[in-house]
């Protein structure tokens, strides 16, 4: 069992005043976020840009502070209000370009496009005037963004996004810059976890001790809706494994199956073969680019939800499922061993032919399925609500730029 959602300051920074008269201002920068903010725009978004824009609309509604929200277009940058949110959009400067395209390009050429993405980045942050700024997720942005809040004399949070971003030397990053990963790792003014498991890992390969916050949801009553359905949600991405899905589906051709899943740009062929096969499955129903407040009615009507993905963080899906009652059955990923422990469901660890008959046995015996459900539920309403991480980031914050004299 995971302890509560709590926040630990193990390193010693500099504390900055600020003007107590005035709210405080903090930014999330979300490149790839902009669709959670204008779901018309149908931009694919993952979870930490989700979990972004949860603490960024909670935190939103304290007169103490004021919310920016930095994220990436490819046409029509500006200012938008999106209710107590002020969203900058700027030009991704290649940033929404294929992994096969930016692939192309030399080492000269990319290096020209790192310092004209600086130059706009400090350009940006001295636009917005924020006195924290957060990101997520592994990259060379992470050494730029640091380095420009240290020139600024600004804060950065850097929060971890997944497991693989802590893997070593470089996490993920690729590239002639991706020295600036690790380098914005150390030069952060704090690092968010998700999990005790990347707190350790953090602990071991920089000497850091992390700050602990749980992935986090708004709560919701519980829903009496008839569960009929194996689900699957996520981003179709190769890491995902979203056809081991289809594959499963295909052994349980007697269970009803349903796939919500986000396309990305550059996994065109990927997203067709799963259009082609879903066609020829009478009962494997497939949707495509549900906005995040439309997946509830998927994750209430679920028996179990599965995750096939090769790594993560500590998924959202997780705690949307707990939430509604929902065990999870996972083919590997297993954060703080909370599937391994049967806290919120169970895990296959890497077999497929157990993920089947996990599957199968959750989804049939409605005394086993309700037993973990009542757990997840517990689990999830204990350490996994949205205004409690927020009044945790908000600590973090005071407790960053200090109190004014």
């Amino acid at each position: 069992m995971m302890k509560q959602n709590t926040v630990m300051n193990s390193t010693a920074v500099d504390t900055v005043s600020y003007d107590h008269r005035r709210p405080l201002r903090v930014c999330f920068i979300s490149p790839l976020g902009y669709g959670l903010y204008n779901p018309k725009s149908c931009r694919a978004f993952g979870g930490a840009e989700v979990q972004f824009f949860l603490l960024a609309n909670v935190i939103s509604g304290d007169p103490a502070y004021e919310v920016a929200v930095l994220t990436t277009v490819d046409r029509q940058p500006g200012v938008e209000t999106r209710g107590g949110l002020t969203v900058f959009k700027r030009l991704g400067q290649g940033r929404l370009t294929t992994t096969a395209e930016r692939g192309v390009r030399n080492h000269l050429q990319r290096l020209r496009e790192y310092v004209s993405a600086f130059r706009d980045m400090w350009r940006e942050f001295r636009r917005i005037d924020a006195d924290v700024y957060f990101h997520a997720g592994a990259g060379v942005e992470v050494g730029a963004y640091a380095l420009i809040c240290r020139l600024l004399r600004k804060r950065f949070l850097f929060f971890i996004a997944s497991s693989a971003d802590l893997w070593e030397p470089y996490g993920k990053v690729e590239g002639p810059l991706k020295w600036l990963f690790p380098l914005g790792i150390r030069l952060a003014h704090a690092v968010v976890c998700r999990s005790d498991e990347q707190r350790q890992r953090l602990a071991q390969t920089y000497g850091r001790e992390g700050w602990l916050m749980r992935t986090c949801h708004p709560l919701h009553a519980f829903s009496n809706e008839p569960k009929n359905s194996i689900l699957w949600v996520g981003r179709g991405v190769p890491l995902k494994q979203p056809e081991m899905f289809v594959d499963l589906a295909e052994r349980l051709s007697r269970q009803s199956c349903v796939m919500v899943v986000r396309a990305e740009i550059g996994q065109e062929g990927l997203m067709q073969r799963i259009r082609d096969r879903a066609k020829n499955m009478p009962n494997l129903t497939l949707y495509e680019n549900v906005p995040l407040a439309d997946t509830e009615q998927h994750f209430s009507r679920a028996r179990v939800l599965v995750n096939t993905s090769t790594y993560e963080g500590f998924p959202n899906t997780f705690v949307q499922a707990a939430l509604h009652g929902v065990p999870v059955v996972s083919w590997r990923v297993d954060p703080d061993r909370l599937l391994s422990q049967e806290t919120i469901g169970l895990c296959a660890s890497e077999s497929f032919d157990r993920l089947v008959g996990l599957v199968e046995d959750l989804s049939t015996s409605q005394e086993k399925r309700e037993t973990f459900g009542r757990r997840a539920q517990e689990h999830a309403y204990a350490h996994h609500d949205v205004n409690q991480s927020a009044a945790a980031l908000k600590a973090h914050v005071q407790s960053l730029v200090g109190k004014a004299s």
